[in-house]
């Protein structure tokens, strides 16, 4: 997810839903200024800030990471103010065309995928960034399709350890744990991801927003 479609999705939202970068500031509790720098492509959101204003337009965490990848792709949605819509696209025209040239680049040089998971003790994935591809060999849709398909392909080894893991996490801030996980290729390659728990308005468990980014490749003797 490239900083400036990011942005160029919630001035969108913004709009669409008649919010003064004030408001979506005081919703989203971010400061004005730094909503500014968001949709000017100038400071890229953290796992937080996705929550965040996701919650301000009234949206869930994936259905803001998929406005953010039809972006990218180039997709329009499907209803919107067209008047806002035509003037985002103008405001980006001079850079869009270069950055769709590089989106393939950037995710395989810095292969960031986001994630939408269950809370335990499903923790199946309800959404899955594109570049899943580019970092792991699958498709996006075999994690969709099965629950369990992402804890298989985590190492052994490593499995209790990321478990407890995701039985320890809260809401009170994000967490951050590595393991290595079996790529199409047959490789154990290591990931690190930074986990953030979102709750819903009566406090109970909603979904696990997810960044995932390969810290190496290691041999598949690894597995025993």
């Amino acid at each position: 997810m490239h900083k400036s479609y990011f942005g160029a999705v919630i001035k969108r939202l913004r709009l669409q839903q008649g919010l003064t970068q004030e408001r979506l500031a005081s919703l989203s509790d971010l400061e004005r200024t730094f909503v500014s720098m968001l949709e000017r492509g100038i400071k890229q959101p953290s796992l937080s800030t996705i929550s965040n204003v996701a919650t301000a337009f009234g949206i869930k965490n994936y259905e803001l990471l998929h406005l953010v990848e039809q972006e990218i792709h180039g997709s329009t949605p499907a209803s919107g103010d067209l008047d806002a819509e035509n003037e985002l696209r103008q405001l980006a025209a001079l850079e869009v065309a270069q950055e769709k040239e590089r989106v393939d680049e950037i995710a395989n040089a810095i292969p960031v995928v986001f994630v939408a998971r269950t809370p335990m003790p499903e923790y199946a994935a309800t959404f899955v960034s594109k570049n899943i591809q580019q970092l792991l060999g699958y498709e996006r849709e075999a994690f969709l399709g099965a629950s369990g398909f992402w804890l298989r392909l985590v190492h052994p080894e490593d499995r209790p350890a990321v478990l407890d893991c995701l039985a320890r996490l809260d809401a009170s801030k994000p967490l951050i744990h590595d393991y290595r996980i079996q790529a199409a290729d047959g490789q154990w390659r290591e990931v690190r991801e930074e986990l953030k728990l979102v709750l819903d308005e009566a406090g109970a468990a909603m979904e696990i927003l997810v960044a995932m980014m390969s810290e190496s490749t290691v041999p598949v003797a690894a597995a025993g």
